[in-house]
């Protein structure tokens, strides 16, 4: 069975033509690799707040559904090592399996550990249990 690229309602209304474009390509050229849960970055910015606003495609070649409720994120960069770690609770994400989604995890000002490049970064669920 071949995988899935959905989005959650929310954006399906609201995303923008160029970056939807962008996220189909990317989901075309980067196939779910069995058996692994992979965060694909698509974009990071800064916003008015300060806060680090990272956008990957969450890729689930898991056999479980992935939930994004109570996981930890780090996000780093390159030859920079950790930038920002943060707890998150985002029940509308479920992916599937054999199913790829967009979604942007907004890292607080105060989860930020030095202050992004947002260049060569990657998102990485924790191993570790903060519950």
């Amino acid at each position: 069975m071949g995988d899935r690229l959905i989005f959650e309602p929310s954006w399906e209304k609201a995303i923008a033509k160029q970056d939807r474009i962008r996220i189909e390509q990317l989901h075309e050229k980067s196939p779910i690799r069995h058996g692994e849960l992979t965060w694909l970055p698509i974009r990071a910015a800064m916003n008015h707040q300060g806060s680090l606003l990272a956008m990957v495609l969450i890729q689930n070649g898991e056999e479980e559904t992935f939930k994004a409720e109570r996981i930890f994120l780090n996000y780093y960069e390159n030859k920079r090592g950790m930038v920002a770690s943060s707890r998150f609770d985002s029940p509308q994400v479920v992916v599937l399996p054999d199913t790829s989604m967009p979604w942007t995890f907004v890292f607080p000002k105060t989860s930020l550990h030095q202050r992004p490049l947002l260049m060569h970064w990657e998102v990485k669920l924790s191993k570790n249990s903060y519950d």
